[in-house]
């Protein structure tokens, strides 16, 4: 056997993943939430408010003033409650029938236990400030002190929370008006003054490059009637401003385009807190959220909608608060110039044939796209409606708006129904809840999407469709993926557990527009780890593809590689890989067994021995191993696995593998490799060692295979170090 055996420490895994993994480390599971709903539970609650045609609450409602459609399609109502309470975040709101809570149960139906229906005579609040900059806050405060009494309690539970820019409880739940109070008055503004600068030195831009456009228009002309070196100066000067205005433009452009992502993301993950902070409270739960604007970009896309998800999973309500609309300029006047930034760029281009600018004017339209998804409202009125809840924007005056929410709470509906649909495919329901009642406007969330069983409201949305193939019989098999888990029993840091899942580009549905010249793909890849008890762990990853249609045969050339490295406890688990293609709403799934053994430091261990598929040089590789496992990492060398592919004869002479020794003492070690295949030994030979004192030992070495027949073999590594003996194996398939 030709040898190659490098005896280096290590300390980092695979390049660029490490934040990412680290965040997805075991964890035990915790029990099911309550308030998640999905087909598994049978029954989908519905928190329904109704109004008249004046915005009044419609309190006499009966369960056959309902009617529930589920995907357009007609639901039978199994129980109807009616929600009446006192009291709310303000004053107190008077009902001709106060009192508790009133259910009724249609013919047949069973009732729910007692402490269900206590349950709905209970409601909890959360005042959410996000982001508001000194005008703002100062308005949203003063309207919230005047709403909130300076004292007393209050059946609501009331919280009070900052996004600065991670979520921070500034006063927990509580009935007491006057802690609410200080709370409000306690939240300090963000630093929003530079973007209002930037705003401002936007627009001097725009009005400067206007007058030189007009300039540049007639110094041509001038030029076209008397070509003198005066002109031509002039010209230049006027080119040379545009161009230096142009790319402090597009400068102001790239800075405000990743602040509003970046607050998008930090506003997105604190709304995740709060509703996790609800998720398990009984009774209607509400958020009213204070906001400058909530930006639905297509990088936050998928994010926002697992948002949405979220809480309609918790059944929270959102009251989304336009607080642009509380002072003086506001996103509608950016975004009207946005407008007319686009009309000069295209009224000049037709003039002149130029639009001034080295960027292509498709962009000017794609940067009035994105302005209008970034607007305040889009992304705030989305939010309030798909949860059942409703916008306030364009107003200073916040109490009708907090005496409806007030209303909201004090009397609803409760419904709940179970699906004709039966089927547990991940995607979206959507919910529509109408009145028989003349003039009726009801108030209800859209939706929610059909698991077999309930999730965490950490879930990202992609998951559902692919967790929900998985759990169909028999697995789905639309196009080639590979999947695979290794052990490294490293007693430095036990437990590491890598798995890597790897899939062609090209086996993915692209679609183009047509219009904009682009194209797109987006696959889910999701990895389940199961103990057979009640040990369940859950990685994932989105992956979305888009560019230029030009360069998308490029695209179709990649390759996905999803790796993660969890950290699991000792025994033997089932691991369940799957790609969900989004848009051609097909997937591949795998499922495969990984024994986790212990890794005890007085005796011997041996990681899985991995084929090689390539390897990579790594300027900035890690030095020692003793802070992170790292296991794929070779001194300088980054080993990447291959994960199932054949091995071609024509182009592999010698066929690299790589496996980790792990040892309590220092000693003599000995080696044997066997090369198998249909259970009988081909060849074997003895593994040559390095003479090392390092307690983990690295072996990357090369079988020769091209003297070997095609077919599938086993190639079985021995390690020994006095009476303690180890061995693993791999199997690989040789092809012509």
């Amino acid at each position: 056997m030709k040898r190659l055996a490098i005896l280096v420490s290590t300390a980092v895994l695979l390049a660029g993943s490490r934040g990412t993994l680290l965040s997805g480390q075991s964890r035990p599971a915790t029990s099911p939430d309550p308030q998640s709903y999905s087909t598994a539970t049978t029954a989908i609650l519905v928190d329904v408010v109704v109004r008249d045609h004046k915005g009044k609450p419609v309190t006499d409602l009966t369960a056959a003033d309902f009617e529930v459609f589920e995907d357009r399609v007609a639901q039978k109502i199994d129980t109807f409650t009616r929600v009446t309470r006192g009291g709310g975040i303000g004053v107190d709101v008077k009902w001709k029938h106060p009192g508790a809570t009133v259910a009724i149960f249609p013919a047949g139906s069973v009732p729910p236990p007692s402490q269900a229906r206590d349950a709905a005579d209970q409601a909890t609040t959360a005042l959410v400030f996000d982001h508001l900059g000194d005008e703002s806050l100062g308005l949203a405060q003063k309207a919230t002190l005047e709403y909130v009494p300076m004292s007393g309690e209050s059946d609501v539970r009331v919280g009070v929370f900052a996004t600065e820019p991670t979520v921070r409880v500034v006063q927990s739940y509580t009935t007491d008006r006057s802690a609410v109070r200080r709370a409000v008055s306690e939240i300090m503004p963000a630093g929003t003054s530079a973007a209002q600068q930037k705003a401002e030195r936007r627009d001097e831009l725009m009005d400067r490059r206007r007058e030189l456009q007009m300039l540049q228009l007639s110094q041509s002309t001038a030029a076209a009637n008397a070509t003198t070196a005066a002109n031509g100066g002039q010209i230049g000067l006027t080119e040379a401003e545009l161009r230096m205005l142009e790319m402090e433009r597009t400068q102001i452009d790239g800075f405000d385009q990743l602040d509003r992502e970046h607050k998008g993301y930090d506003t997105t993950l604190a709304l995740l807190g709060v509703i996790r902070s609800l998720a398990e409270t009984p009774g209607r739960k509400s958020i009213v959220f204070f906001s400058e604007g909530l930006p639905v970009s297509p990088v936050l896309s998928a994010r926002f909608d697992d948002l949405i998800d979220a809480a309609n999973r918790s059944n929270v309500t959102v009251y989304a608060v336009d607080a642009n609309g509380l002072r003086t300029r506001s996103n509608f006047t950016d975004t009207r110039r946005q407008l007319q930034e686009f009309t000069d760029d295209r009224m000049m281009q037709n003039i002149s044939g130029s639009s001034g600018s080295s960027q292509p004017l498709t962009r000017g339209f794609e940067r009035v796209e994105d302005t209008v998804r970034l607007d305040s409202r889009t992304g705030l009125a989305r939010l309030a409606e798909d949860t059942g809840g409703f916008l306030v924007e364009q107003s200073n005056n916040l109490t009708p708006a907090f005496r409806r929410i007030d209303e909201d709470n004090q009397f609803h509906y409760m419904l709940s129904y179970t699906p004709r649909n039966t089927v547990f495919d991940g995607k979206f329901r959507e919910i529509v809840v109408k009145s028989r009642r003349s003039g009726a406007q009801v108030f209800a969330r859209k939706g929610y999407r059909a698991t077999r069983a309930p999730s965490s409201i950490d879930s990202p949305g992609y998951e559902k469709p692919a967790l929900a193939m998985l759990d169909r019989a028999p697995l789905p098999n639309a196009f080639p993926i590979q999947a695979a888990g290794f052990s490294f029993p490293d007693p430095q840091h036990p437990g590491v557990t890598p798995l890597v899942v790897r899939l062609a580009t090209d086996a993915l549905h692209f679609v183009v527009d047509s219009e904009k010249s682009t194209y797109s793909a987006q696959v889910a890849v999701v990895v389940r780890i199961k103990d057979g008890k009640n040990y369940e762990h859950k990685l994932s990853q989105q992956y979305v593809l888009a560019g230029d249609v030009k360069d998308m045969d490029a695209a179709k050339r990649g390759t996905i590689l999803f790796y993660r490295e969890p950290l699991l406890p000792p025994g033997v688990y089932t691991v369940e890989a799957i790609a969900f293609d989004a848009l051609a709403g097909r997937g591949s799934a795998r499922v495969s067994t990984l024994t986790v053994p212990s890794a005890e430091s007085q005796t011997l261990g041996l990681s899985s021995l991995v084929f090689v598929d390539h390897v990579e040089q790594i300027d900035s590789a890690p030095k020692d191993h003793t802070e992170h496992a790292a296991p794929f990492f070779v001194g300088q060398t980054l080993v990447y696995p291959n994960v199932g592919n054949p091995v071609m004869k024509t182009t592999t002479k010698e066929l690299p593998f790589f496996f980790t020794i792990y040892r309590g003492e220092t000693g003599p070690l000995t080696g044997t490799a066997q090369l198998l295949r249909n259970g009988g030994v081909v060849a074997e030979a003895p593994l040559e060692i390095a003479s090392s004192t390092d307690l983990r030992i690295q072996q990357l070495d090369r079988l020769p295979v091209s003297g070997l027949a095609a077919g599938t073999y086993e190639l079985r590594i021995t390690v020994a170090s006095g009476p303690q003996q180890v061995a693993e194996s791999a199997y690989f398939t040789l092809q012509d």
